[in-house]
């Protein structure tokens, strides 16, 4: 029993090791650095090729050759890594709920096996459960509310905050148009403005929150996104600090410039680019 249980946590661990080898190879691929063809792939262009490995793993398991099923399965586990990894540059999902969706799924699926239901029913009537299940997980999949709360788990709030409003809106609940969104923008200010005087550090984080959704709200209506335009804002920032720290080098840096002689030379470079 001792050896037997060493060599389940033996192919445990290099299991873990062989996963993470292949996301550590996806992420290489997908850097600055990485391949051209991975960087310019998209979910829809992967599509494609998620149908196309699983098809080859059907005809190999038609062959019988477990040699070519292993490859096969190897290349739709990398076809899953590409895709999951472009989703995690987008803020939107990770591996980690990929693998943990499936195994809660798995577990809420087999409550003969994990929960308290009946234990060792035929495959029919395992069968039969599946369905209920499926009805039920549909109809909680179909709930507006339901998805939203999916959305907030993404690990950009930037993203979930996307995916709510789109949510809200595919039933109407919306802005009429880009100048009531925008509205918004100056109602959320004001709100957090008067809590600055008064409010508590709970009620300024709620209002700044607030705040930040009413602008992903704009820019989802003008159908922008806001990671990418948040990303262009900081890259934008670093490259002007850049050229001021640049500038104060040769006036002694930073010690004892007031902000208004660093405003100046901050509004020098804007104008400049």
């Amino acid at each position: 029993m001792r050896s037997e249980t060493m060599n389940q946590s033996s192919e445990l661990s290099e299991e873990l090791k062989q996963f993470s080898r292949l996301m550590e190879i996806v992420r290489t691929l997908r850097s600055p650095n990485g391949c051209s063809w991975d960087l310019k792939q998209t979910p829809e262009t992967m599509k494609g090729f998620l149908l196309d490995e699983a098809q080859e793993v059907a005809e190999a398991v038609d062959k019988q050759d477990p040699l070519q099923i292993c490859e096969e399965l190897g290349d739709v586990v990398m076809v899953v890594g590409l895709q999951t990894r472009i989703a995690e540059e987008k803020g939107t999902f990770t591996m980690a709920d990929v693998l943990r969706g499936i195994s809660d799924k798995l577990i809420s699926r087999h409550p003969h096996v994990f929960g308290d239901a009946e234990r060792g029913i035929s495959p029919e009537k395992v069968l039969d459960m599946w369905g209920k299940l499926k009805i039920e997980e549909k109809r909680q999949r179909n709930r507006i509310s339901s998805r939203m709360q999916e959305s907030g788990r993404f690990a950009s709030a930037l993203s979930a905050a996307l995916q709510i409003q789109a949510e809200a809106g595919s039933v109407g609940f919306d802005f009429p148009d880009n100048a009531s969104a925008i509205a918004k923008i100056s109602e959320e200010t004001r709100e957090l403005q008067a809590d600055i005087a008064s409010g508590t550090s709970d009620a300024l984080l709620e209002e700044a929150g607030d705040l930040l959704f009413s602008v992903v709200n704009v820019a989802r209506m003008l159908n922008l996104d806001p990671e990418k335009a948040l990303r262009k804002a900081n890259e934008k920032f670093v490259r002007r600090f850049s050229k001021l720290e640049d500038r104060l080098d040769s006036k002694g840096g930073f010690a004892d410039k007031t902000i208004q002689e660093m405003d100046e030379i901050w509004n020098e470079v804007k104008r400049e680019e």
